[in-house]
């Protein structure tokens, strides 16, 4: 294999935390699919009260008179300090009771990390030092949460942004109490602060504020058109979720069983909801295959840890695969993927609990994911088979899955794979190529691999987990709502689930 060339490839980045981001560039597909079924949240906003807080001082904004530039950093400063009281309030009554976190969900509010702290110190929280503290960015979570506003219609999402259709003065007023407590100078003794546990954000289930944000997600507004899409994978998730006892990354295997795996599905869910259960299908299907490149590229990089050369590195990465052909391999060996009914059988899930059971994935059952993801193709329905293959042609697909098995199926499936790592360096190369940009530092080319004289050397750890289809953050967000319900074992409808029915 020729070794990759130039020095650009290997310039250090302006910080190591801004390195080596999904160097494969896989993962687009699931970032469309996550973005087409859940629109109205993203992994980084699990706290429904936040949305509703937002719309309340984006209310506050239009009301005093702030809207261009010259009023953005008192805003801001509103903004901090009424998100101190929330999350004060939020962690001292989750200190208090147990029954929060059953309510509240196990994400941390913002600003946890900090605050927190002070409260144990201290007994108290002095809103305007802690506001100067716990965010390094100017907005707080403003910015965070700024665009699934916009895409529920509580604001419009901008700096100072405008309160937007869905935001309803009157029901949004609950918080009302936030924004005077905010703006107070004396500190917020543990007294106080459980004197306002009204406002947690374990407490939005059943107040006016909660109704909003609910109404924003499953009525909306003629301009969002996101209402129906939330309604049918809010409804999904709770027949997923209705009597397991999961919880964390698990919640991706219930959805994933209950839309991939189950027998007379149409039957379960309506014709109604069916369709859309095909396309979280599609989705959750696609995850196992791009999930698989990432465990593959993880795996083949970690020897350079110690430095090394990339052929030391792909000679670890082979070691121990069978003396096998491709074809033999990966293609007579695999199981089948669809019972008599036509319904996918969970091959994945098999592959998943073998790599439980060895403690790790082996690269052989990492490329034997690769392969049932291929085999699929032609065992799914139309809208399935849509949403799995994806629109995009150069992201290492179940398609070019497909020729690489053809092409190789005589060869030794060590040489092969041999030949696909050498690739894989060459992309990696090629998207880092792509991500470059000029900083005050000089040019930066995103990567975790730095040449040291004739070697690399791996500069942390690359990513190895599936890529989020959020639906641990909608979980929880469903949860603050009323629409889900745990009581610490087992899931099933909320109060409010009837809301969500199709």
């Amino acid at each position: 294999m020729t070794a990759m060339l130039g020095p650009a490839w290997t310039l250090k980045p302006d910080t190591p935390d801004d390195t080596g981001r999904q160097p494969l560039a896989v993962e687009t597909v699931i970032g469309a699919h996550a973005a087409a079924l859940i629109p109205g949240v993203i992994t980084t906003t699990p706290h429904a009260r936040y949305l509703a807080l937002h719309a309340r001082l984006a209310i506050e904004a239009q009301r005093r008179g702030w809207t261009g530039s010259k009023d953005v950093q008192a805003f801001h400063a509103l903004v901090r300090r009424s998100e101190v009281v929330l999350a004060a309030v939020s962690i001292a009554h989750g200190e208090a009771e147990d029954d929060h976190h059953l309510r509240a969900g196990p994400f941390g509010v913002h600003g946890v990390n900090t605050i927190r702290p002070e409260l144990q110190r201290h007994r108290l929280v002095d809103v305007g030092r802690a506001a100067d503290r716990y965010s390094r960015v100017r907005g707080g979570y403003l910015q965070t949460y700024a665009g699934i506003e916009a895409v529920l219609g509580l604001t419009d999402g901008g700096r100072v942004p405008l309160p937007g259709p869905a935001a309803d003065t009157d029901q949004i007023a609950a918080l009302d109490e936030v924004l005077r407590v905010a703006e107070r100078e004396k500190p917020l003794s543990l007294a106080d602060l459980d004197g306002l546990r009204h406002l947690c954000v374990c407490a939005m289930g059943d107040t006016p504020d909660g109704e909003c944000v609910r109404n924003a997600y499953f009525i909306g507004t003629e301009r969002s058109g996101h209402a129906q899409i939330h309604r049918s994978s809010a409804a999904l998730l709770v027949r997923a979720l209705a009597g397991e006892h999961v919880d964390g990354e698990s919640i991706d295997m219930a959805m994933d069983r209950w839309c991939c795996f189950r027998p007379g599905l149409r039957e379960l869910v309506g014709d109604d909801l069916y369709a859309h259960a095909l396309v979280w299908r599609g989705a959750l299907l696609r995850n196992w295959s791009v999930w698989a490149w990432r465990l593959i590229w993880a795996r083949l990089v970690s020897p350079l840890s110690d430095t090394g050369t990339l052929e030391e590195a792909i000679a670890e990465f082979v070691r121990g695969l069978p003396d096998a052909t491709v074809r033999e391999a990966l293609v007579d060996g695999l199981p089948q993927v669809i019972d008599g009914a036509g319904t996918p059988l969970p091959v994945e899930h098999d592959l998943y609990d073998e790599a439980l059971n060895s403690e790790d994935w082996t690269v052989f059952g990492m490329l034997r994911l690769l392969a049932v993801g291929a085999r699929r193709v032609e065992h799914l329905d139309p809208i399935t088979r849509d949403a799995f293959v994806g629109a995009f042609s150069d992201d290492l697909g179940p398609g070019s899955v497909t020729a690489w098995l053809a092409r190789s199926g005589e060869r030794p499936l060590v040489d092969a794979v041999s030949d696909l790592a050498g690739v894989l360096f060459h992309r990696a190369e090629a998207v880092s190529r792509q991500k470059m940009q000029w900083t005050r530092h000089g040019l930066r080319l995103p990567t975790r691999l730095r040449r040291v004289g004739d070697r690399w050397r791996l500069e942390g750890r690359e990513g190895r987990a599936a890529v989020s289809l959020r639906l641990p953050t909608f979980t929880n967000v469903m949860r603050q709502l009323g629409v889900l319900s745990y009581d610490g074992d087992t899931w099933s409808a909320g109060r409010h689930a009837a809301e969500v029915r199709l």
